[in-house]
């Protein structure tokens, strides 16, 4: 009883919660409530993906095209043993061009009738965006308290060198550096415990706070951080 208490105390403390957090645990709803696979679709600006065979299979992964498909993503199992992948749908994007793995596999998705052949004869996978998820603003931090992980995310001019630095870190500028996914997009996942955070970007040498974030404080030397709060898992 004593640690609800406590945990409810520390929400009450929280004047807003980022969306971040509101939007982990929409999306932890919407997988409880999948009971069968179903064709790929955005959801509450995640694409949102499943796969459930008649037959067992050890693990299903999928890999994008925009990641030239050199990372692969695991699949997950709900109570309900659907398999099923969240992917956050970064600004300006209009689809996502897919294949999956299934046991070392490579297919199309079978779920999803759109698939179009490339140059060199693969046929790959495309999710089209409706109109207004594709104009949804990019989302930072994402915070994942069940892994007790958080996606940060930064946008700027092409090829720059991007650092995250924060409270975690000691303030060291040049511990982290940021990952360009796609021109003008840098992206880093930490393993932070729950607890709160102040975190800021470098850029050509200049700290700033991150323009996603609307939390963000200032120091006493007139120093600007943003804040981060990691929830304990529920």
């Amino acid at each position: 009883m004593a640690k609800y208490t406590k945990l409810l105390l520390l929400l009450l403390s929280i004047r807003v919660l980022s969306t971040a957090a509101d939007l982990e645990s929409d999306l932890h709803i919407k997988v409880m409530r999948t009971l069968k696979a179903e064709p790929p679709h955005v959801y509450n600006g995640y694409a949102f993906f499943t796969f459930q065979s008649q037959t067992p299979v050890r693990y299903v992964g999928i890999a994008f095209l925009h990641e030239e498909f050199r990372k692969v993503h695991m699949f997950q199992r709900n109570d309900k043993n659907v398999l099923f992948f969240a992917y956050p749908i970064q600004e300006g994007m209009s689809h996502l061009d897919y294949r999956l793995i299934v046991d070392g596999l490579w297919i199309t998705d079978p779920l999803n009738p759109n698939a179009y052949q490339d140059l060199q004869g693969v046929f790959i996978s495309r999710l089209e965006f409706p109109r207004e998820d594709v104009n949804r603003s990019l989302r930072s931090p994402l915070v994942h308290p069940a892994e007790q992980r958080v996606v940060f995310y930064f946008k700027a001019e092409p090829g720059k060198d991007i650092y995250l630095t924060g409270s975690f870190a000691r303030w060291d500028p040049y511990l982290y550096r940021m990952e360009e996914v796609r021109p003008g997009l840098y992206t880093l996942t930490l393993p932070l415990l729950p607890g709160t955070y102040y975190y800021a970007f470098y850029k050509d040498g200049k700290r700033t706070r991150d323009p996603l974030n609307k939390e963000w404080s200032k120091s006493k030397d007139g120093q600007e951080a943003s804040i981060l709060i990691v929830p304990p898992p529920s």
